[in-house]
């Protein structure tokens, strides 16, 4: 007999489906495509069911082994009842209760959370975290998202918005309009989205040539393009660049003083810009923050890549139901 964890990771294109042992050693994983066309979110938690039993059929599994499901999902979440207030990307308009839905096809525990919550479980059990009860994770894609664990347990608040730290006003000019309806959220100056709001702010306003001028003419700038030109010694991209990097150090200085982590795990796309970025990151970061609050902090990169959510969707199972119970 072998304990398992059934973990999901829903996203907007593919579900990430994987298998765990209940120390979350991943055995197997694998991916199904997002059917987005029921909006009551029905058939694809169908979907992900199915797959599941086909693949703890195929693997000699069984589900009487089953320890619970975990479930991580692109949308705001009750974690106590397991409904997702709405999911843009999966075409939700309103509430799914996740875990009602999927207990009619299992008798184990449901665990729902937050994508991005799972994600920073994830690299607490498994990744750039490992070890530590106090780990923050901040996603640096197209927006900016994050989750807080505080006491080996994620930070949910009294509603569920608890950690959506891209919504922290770090733009007091508020000259970006963020997609939450607000100006100034943080997402707006220090995401990838951020990087292309600041080039196109400040290239028409400063003397500096750029190698970049073209794809700023011709509205094709990525943030990849300004941190490789900022490599390459583009005096406008390290402008832009230690730009990003300040309010990133910023917005790491107040977690820092808030929950006082062991590790701030830097994670997304952006994160894959190296040191140009990250070093600029720990100098703004170290003039910053109280002293005390940054003794023994480590600002590391993540290191779970794409498996980091259903890594964590996993540990919901761990840090919930296992742990909980005793165990091993």
């Amino acid at each position: 007999m072998t304990n398992i964890i059934l973990a999901a990771d829903i996203g907007g294109t593919t579900c990430k489906l994987g298998i765990f042992d209940t120390q979350l050693e991943q055995l197997h994983k694998w991916s199904i495509h997002t059917d987005t066309s029921d909006h009551t979110g029905e058939l694809l938690l169908k979907n992900i069911y199915d797959s599941f039993v086909q693949k703890v059929q195929e693997f000699n599994f069984n589900f009487e082994d089953v320890q619970g499901v975990g479930i991580g999902v692109p949308g705001p979440v009750n974690f106590e009842t397991g409904v997702v207030n709405g999911a843009v990307n999966l075409h939700w308009p309103g509430n799914v209760n996740v875990r009602e839905v999927f207990q009619k096809y299992v008798d184990c525990p449901v665990y729902v959370d937050n994508d991005a919550n799972v994600a920073a479980l994830g690299e607490k059990h498994k990744g750039a975290g490992e070890g530590a009860d106090d780990v923050v994770a901040i996603t640096l894609g197209t927006g900016l998202g994050g989750g807080i664990i505080s006491n080996g347990e994620i930070v949910h608040g009294h509603n569920g918005s608890g950690a959506e730290i891209g919504h922290m006003r770090a733009d007091f000019d508020q000259r970006f309009k963020c997609n939450c309806g607000k100006s100034g959220c943080i997402e707006t100056v220090a995401s990838a989205t951020g990087v292309v709001n600041l080039v196109n702010f400040y290239y028409p306003k400063l003397t500096f040539k750029s190698s970049i001028l073209q794809l700023i003419k011709d509205n094709n700038v990525t943030a990849k393009a300004v941190f490789d030109a900022a490599k390459a010694g583009d005096q406008f991209c390290i402008f832009i660049t230690e730009k990003v990097a300040n309010y990133i150090g910023y917005l790491c200085s107040i977690i820092s003083v808030t929950s006082n982590p062991k590790y701030i795990v830097l994670g997304g796309g952006m994160s894959t810009a190296g040191p140009i970025l990250i070093e600029n990151i720990k100098t703004e970061y170290n003039n910053l923050t109280f002293t005390p609050a940054q003794f023994e902090t480590e600002i590391v990169q993540a290191k779970l890549g794409n498996d980091a959510g259903i890594t964590g969707a996993a540990g919901l199972i761990k840090t919930y139901v296992l742990d909980k119970e005793g165990v091993k």
